[in-house]
């Protein structure tokens, strides 16, 4: 897919957000078009098809399904939600939705302008991670463990655009993401193969190896539409 920044000056629709205290996680309700909301429920019958348990090539079909589905998203719509976010200095993470069984979740994460993440796993967990506003660069490695440090192999760069996805699974996968545009905040929807509520962070140390950082996942907001 062609990689493109979308044009923040012109005219968006209107978006108001409200956070309510619901189980200590706020609520924030949209004011999407209906367009949007029929997307969200092309997502959740994608993902409702998942066996509990997917493969390789079962999670690789729903994300290409995801990926023509993002390609007939309103626009008007993600314009709207990315500038509802695009001066915050943290990115911050949604919950869509959820698997009763837990066997999946489904996150909006917004990153405002030149944003980068640590070097982080997913806690072995498999993902979707695709791009609907603005353009991610991913960068990826595989693991080893080095006694109680790691070592990080780098294997490839990704150059995600609107439509575009990384796909991973296993204990031994690592990413680090970057919001590559200075000027403009960016949108991806991301579904993990369960609940992420943990993970790790690599931070390097002076002998080449990463040191691994246990951290909490955090949701910022649930999305209501």
């Amino acid at each position: 897919m062609t990689a493109f920044d979308l044009d923040l000056t012109r005219p968006m629709l209107a978006y108001a957000s409200a956070y309510l205290s619901t189980g200590g996680i706020p609520t924030m309700t949209s004011s999407w078009p209906a367009a949007a909301h029929a997307w969200l429920q092309e997502i959740r019958a994608a993902l409702a098809r998942l066996p509990q348990q997917p493969d390789r090539d079962a999670v690789r079909d729903v994300a290409d399904e995801l990926a023509a589905s993002a390609l007939r998203l309103d626009l008007s719509a993600t314009r709207a939600l990315t500038a509802s976010v695009a001066d915050y200095t943290h990115y911050h993470r949604r919950l869509v939705d959820g698997a009763g069984d837990g066997s999946y979740s489904t996150l909006l994460i917004a990153w405002p302008r030149s944003h980068r993440t640590a070097l982080h796993d997913h806690a072995g967990l498999w993902g979707i991670e695709l791009v609907l506003d603005g353009v991610l660069e991913v960068e990826e490695f595989r693991r080893g463990d080095a006694g109680l440090r790691a070592d990080l192999v780098p294997e490839r760069t990704l150059m995600l655009g609107v439509g575009d996805a990384a796909v991973f699974d296993g204990d031994a996968y690592v990413h680090r993401c970057t919001n590559k545009s200075s000027t403009r905040p960016a949108l991806s929807l991301h579904i993990y193969g369960g609940t992420l509520d943990a993970y790790h962070e690599f931070v390097a140390d002076a002998d080449g190896h990463y040191a691994i950082e246990p951290q909490r996942a955090r949701v910022d907001a649930r999305l209501h539409t």
